[in-house]
């Protein structure tokens, strides 16, 4: 079975428990749940074949938070769900070591290593990116430059 893997870089993801239980999430958080739900969730069932993988920190340190269709459970469609999933495995990711991986009991699967050892773990033969439009398929969020301040 072809599986498509979808990788979608953040600087940060501000997250905390509050914000989540509160329904008051940041828009980083916002955009990974929305990229979870679009990505996975179908009319009440899961796309087998997709990988949703949202990567947080630099080039060379990323904390990647991977929600696989095929052996992912209790996950719901909604964004409460999912951003409390988010939470905790962002959570978790902060004690992995450099080059180390973890898989959650409900299937979200986490590694910390470089944007080089993630493509290399991943795969080179499966990774499709075109030279004339690779944001197309690897897409980093810069939301700062979306904010906009209002200044006499």
């Amino acid at each position: 079975m072809f599986v498509s893997r979808f990788l979608v870089i953040f600087k940060s993801i501000p997250i905390d428990r509050t914000s989540v239980k509160s329904g008051q999430n940041s828009p980083e958080v916002v955009i990974a749940c929305r990229c979870v739900n679009v990505g996975l969730f179908v009319s009440g069932n899961l796309r087998r074949d997709v990988i949703i993988s949202l990567a947080i920190g630099s080039e060379e340190d990323l904390r990647v938070v991977s929600f696989p269709g095929d052996s992912l459970k209790r996950v719901s469609p909604d964004e409460r769900s999912i951003s409390f999933f988010l939470l905790k495995a962002i959570e978790k990711a902060q004690d992995l070591e450099l080059g180390k991986s973890f898989k959650m009991n409900n299937g979200i699967e986490l590694v910390r290593a470089s944007l080089d050892e993630l493509l290399e773990l991943w795969g080179s033969d499966i990774i499709q990116v075109p030279s004339d439009s690779p944001e197309r398929f690897i897409l980093d969020t810069n939301l700062s430059a979306d904010r906009v301040e209002n200044t006499p």
